[in-house]
Parts: structure tokens; C-alpha cells; sequence
């Protein structure tokens, strides 16, 4: 692997480790022996289910992609699902706004035979779908909460309202190319010619030429969408459900610490809003943002949320990016072994 691809990586992990000393500071009681108590602490149900939470988060985007998949007429099985899913977690873990996960998940699905129209249909779908269980979910936390946005301190309310109008953008924009194709392929345009001058790859007045098939392709698979609506909504709901399952697990950690039961709703609508706010910055997994929105809502329940906060982060987050990294280096692995044996 060449030196640069660690790069991304490697800053993330600095990242994070700089995000989590940062956290620990915030509690002047805080040690990595009361953390480990902590945890400890807990009632045996509770990092268990929390993980089995964190697995569903994964599974349920699999689950996702392999509809839509299956709807543009590409059956594929779990195991390709959960490989797309992982490339596409780990990957928006790492980089900047999120931009790697969808680029690496295409390159597995197309590897695996889908035409990259049809992959860049359901990749898009898939994330409209997932914003659109995003604000359901979000919309829900003030019913199921209604004070909830008044717990925040200014600073982060103004992230949570940045955060849910970028979401609305990004989910116009994918709703917007999906049902044009010609804007589509002008942007695919420009990625080439952008590509070419920075001389990522080679041969774009060949991949130019191929545009012509390509809008063929992405005009009936965008068609195809419109005929399998039942499909679409049983699609939604796996993303709804990998919203939920992942929103779930600094609650069900806050119950298993002996919390209050009646305040569990309070701390899933925290954690909601939490989460739309920390996507209003571009930082590689909101490190940093997403702790301080935690913190600052948890704070309202505990008068020392820092536990609670990297318990809970360390399970739904870093546990998640490792799970997704090992199925990325195992299909990788496979994938090379294959390839091996295939020349030999």
C-alpha cells in the first residue's frame, strides 16, 4: 500500500484519541480506572445488547442495498450486502463529510458484476433513504420529547439546525440527480475532466464515449424505481431501523448503569439531535463535534456525563469503524487470494 493511503487513516486515529483525552478533561473526577469501573458497573444485559445494536446498524444497510439491488434486478446475497454496508460505514468514517463511503461501496458492488449506473442508482437511493430515516427519526425525537431542542446550549442548537439543513440539501441534491439524468451525467462529465487534469486516472475521452450507454442505463434503472414502490418502502424501512438500532445504544447503556427508565426517552431525542447537529461539520466522523453535542446534552441527566459519553461512543462509534474495517480487509484479503490463484 502506498504511503499516502495511510494517511487518512492514521489521522483519524489521532483524532480520535485527541477527541477522547479532550472528553476525559471535561470531568475533573475522570480516570481510566473509574471508566473501566464503569463499565464494569454495568448490569450483564447492557454492552451485549449494546452491541448487538451496533451489529443491527451494520446489518440493516446490507439489508438495504440488497433490496434495492435485488429491485434493479441484481440479486445478491448477505454476504455482499454486509461488505457493501461495512465499505461504506468504514469509509465515511475516515474522510471528510462522509465523501469516501459511497465511492468504496461502489467499487465492491461493480466488482461483483452490478453496471455502475445501476450502482450509482442504488448508492444514491441508499442515501436518500437514510436521510429520509434520519429526519423521521429526528422529527419523532421532539414528539416523543417536545423540550428537547431547549436543553442545548446555543452554540449547539445552532450546529443541530445547521446540521438538519445540509441534510435537507444533500437530500434534495440526491433526489434532484437521481431523476435527472442529464444533470447526472454533466456532473459525471465534470468528474472526469477533473480527474484527468489531476491525472487520477487515464483514458477519460474513452470513458467520455462510454457516457452514452451509461444514460441508457441510469434512465431505466432511474425508471425502475417508480414501478417497485412497495420494494422502496420496505427499503426504507431498514434504514429506519439502522437509524433506531444505533440511536438506541447510549440508551440502552444509561439503563444498564441503573438511569432512570421514565428518562430513556429523553436521552434517545438528546442523542438524535446530537447526531444531525454533528453532521454540520466536515470532520472525519464528527470526531469531536458529535462528543460535544453529547455532552452537552447528556449533561441534563448526569451531573458527570463523561462516562456515559465515551461508553456509549466507544460501542455505536470506534467498535463499529473496527467491525467494518475487518470486513473490508477480509473481502480485500479474499478478493487478492482469488485473483492469486485465477493468474496462477
Amino acid at each position: 500500500m502506498k504511503k499516502h493511503k495511510w494517511l487518512t487513516p492514521v489521522a483519524f486515529i489521532l483524532l480520535a484519541a485527541a477527541t477522547v483525552f479532550a472528553v476525559s478533561r471535561q470531568s475533573r473526577t475522570f480516570t481510566a480506572e473509574g471508566f473501566m469501573d464503569y463499565a464494569a458497573s454495568l448490569h450483564p444485559w447492557g454492552l451485549p445488547c449494546a452491541a448487538v445494536l451496533t451489529l443491527c446498524y451494520i446489518l440493516a444497510e446490507g439489508l438495504c442495498l440488497l433490496n434495492l439491488c435485488q429491485i434493479m434486478g441484481y440479486k445478491r446475497n448477505l454476504f455482499h450486502g454486509i461488505q457493501y454496508s461495512a465499505a461504506d460505514l468504514y469509509f465515511s468514517a475516515i474522510t471528510p463529510s462522509a465523501t469516501g463511503g459511497q465511492p468504496a461501496s461502489a467499487l465492491l458492488m461493480i466488482k461483483d458484476g452490478i453496471p455502475g449506473a445501476v450502482t450509482t442508482v442504488v448508492l444514491l437511493i441508499n442515501l436518500a433513504l437514510y436521510n429520509a430515516a434520519l429526519f423521521a427519526v429526528f422529527a419523532f425525537s421532539f414528539i416523543l420529547y417536545p423540550g428537547v431542542f431547549r436543553i442545548f446550549d446555543v452554540p449547539a442548537q445552532i450546529l443541530i439546525i445547521l446540521g438538519a439543513f445540509f441534510h435537507a440539501l444533500l437530500m434534495a441534491g440526491i433526489i434532484l440527480l437521481v431523476f435527472n439524468e442529464r444533470l447526472f451525467l454533466k456532473i459525471t462529465d465534470l468528474f472526469l475532466r477533473l480527474g484527468q487534469r489531476l491525472r487520477l486516472f487515464r483514458g477519460a475521452e474513452e470513458r467520455r464515449k462510454k457516457l452514452v450507454q451509461v444514460e441508457k442505463d441510469y434512465r431505466e434503472s432511474a425508471g425502475t424505481l417508480g414501478r417497485h414502490l412497495p420494494r422502496i418502502f420496505s427499503a426504507f424501512a431498514f434504514s429506519l431501523l439502522q437509524r433506531i438500532s444505533i440511536t438506541l445504544v447510549p440508551t440502552v447503556l444509561y439503563a444498564a448503569s441503573g438511569g432512570c427508565i421514565q428518562d430513556s426517552r429523553k436521552l434517545f431525542s438528546i442523542q438524535m439531535l446530537a447526531v444531525m447537529g454533528s453532521n454540520s461539520v466536515p470532520i472525519p466522523g464528527a470526531v469531536g463535534v458529535a462528543d460535544y453535542l453529547f455532552l452537552n446534552g447528556y449533561a441534563s441527566l448526569l451531573p458527570d456525563p463523561v462516562n456515559l459519553e465515551l461508553l456509549a461512543r466507544t460501542v455505536s462509534f470506534y467498535m463499529c469503524v473496527l467491525v467494518c474495517a475487518l470486513i473490508v480487509l477480509i473481502r480485500f484479503l479474499v478478493q487478492k487470494n482469488t485473483a492469486g490463484k485465477t493468474n496462477y
